[in-house]
């Protein structure tokens, strides 16, 4: 999980390093995309795996959220200090618990306060580090950032039912670059078109691309292999190498609010997601009498955190 910390930041690193060449979002979402189909592709081929689906809404909408995430997450990278922005983009288990709580109130059942308060410190710990780290300048794309949190938990329980539905991991993955190619040729056709190339910028299109995949297959790995909680909070780990590579290679500075504010926010994150699966069995015999919809809900935590920031 450490060594998936370091590609995703990597892969932060060389997204900043890409705009400065002129490679909008659109265009990195183009490219990574494309990478990606044609590596899953692959691999589905190797497997033995067919392309289309029983399940295409399903699909649909979990790529299109994924797809958000991922041009949200590459946006807000762009345009804020690489470690702030990692941050943002890992409120998804935050979202998932704010899911939590409204579907409980939804079926008047009893509500898990602290996952109230986790919920209440996590937003607390965002106000804390933007507040007097952020100008007005950078406001949309510290707003663009907890969007991507936001589609990150959507996309996650989608991703969920579709395990549950017995969909391979690499048609998943092959859906949702696929989509993400579609819409990156949408965008970059109506931003003006592809940006030059350079040596330089190709090697950053490269290496983003192939960190972007290094990190989903780490990931993968241990998830499937290791212990859940330990590499659920392990993940974070990619917000101290994220913080560490923008101080170095950028010059940005790390300063006291932000520190306490990502501590906060990490923390409640764990919590929130230790809070969730801990409901989630307690609530198993009644989530599988209700629709697929309300289950999945409760089910969603597990996803999440093989998908938060930004994950293809």
């Amino acid at each position: 999980m450490l060594v998936a910390g370091v590609f995703y930041a990597l892969y932060g690193v060389f997204i900043k390093l890409a705009g400065e060449c002129s490679i909008n979002s659109w265009q990195i979402l183009f490219y990574r995309s494309v990478f990606g189909v044609v590596v899953f592709y692959i691999l589905m081929r190797a497997k033995g795996i067919r392309v289309t689906t029983t399940h295409p809404v399903e699909h649909i909408i979990r790529s299109l959220a994924g797809t958000a995430s991922i041009l949200a997450g590459i946006y807000s990278m762009m345009h804020l200090n690489l470690g702030l922005a990692m941050t943002l983009n890992f409120t998804a288990p935050l979202f998932l618990g704010a899911g939590v709580v409204g579907f409980s109130l939804f079926r008047h059942q009893s509500i898990n306060w602290g996952l109230i308060a986790s919920l209440v410190t996590g937003f607390l710990g965002v106000v804390i580090m933007l507040g007097p780290t952020i100008g007005p300048h950078e406001y949309f794309a510290a707003c663009v950032g907890l969007f991507a949190g936001l589609c990150t938990a959507t996309a996650s329980g989608f991703v969920k039912r579709l395990g549950v539905l017995m969909e391979p991991e690499t048609r998943i993955i092959f859906y949702l670059v696929s989509m993400g190619a579609v819409a990156g040729t949408v965008g970059v056709v109506m931003t003006g078109g592809f940006s030059a190339w350079t040596w330089t910028s190709a090697i950053y299109i490269l290496a983003l691309c192939l960190c972007a995949n290094l990190g989903q297959l780490c990931l993968t790995m241990a998830f499937s292999r290791g212990n859940l909680v330990l590499s659920s909070s392990l993940q974070y780990s990619v917000i101290l190498f994220s913080t560490i590579f923008g101080e170095i290679l950028f010059a940005e500075p790390v300063t006291l609010p932000v520190v306490v504010g990502m501590i906060i926010i990490v923390a409640s994150g764990i919590f929130a997601s230790y809070l969730v699966r801990k409901i989630s069995p307690k609530k198993k015999a009644a989530a599988s009498s209700t629709t697929n919809g309300a289950a999945s809900v409760q089910t969603i935590v597990k996803a999440s955190t093989e998908n938060s920031g930004n994950r293809a």
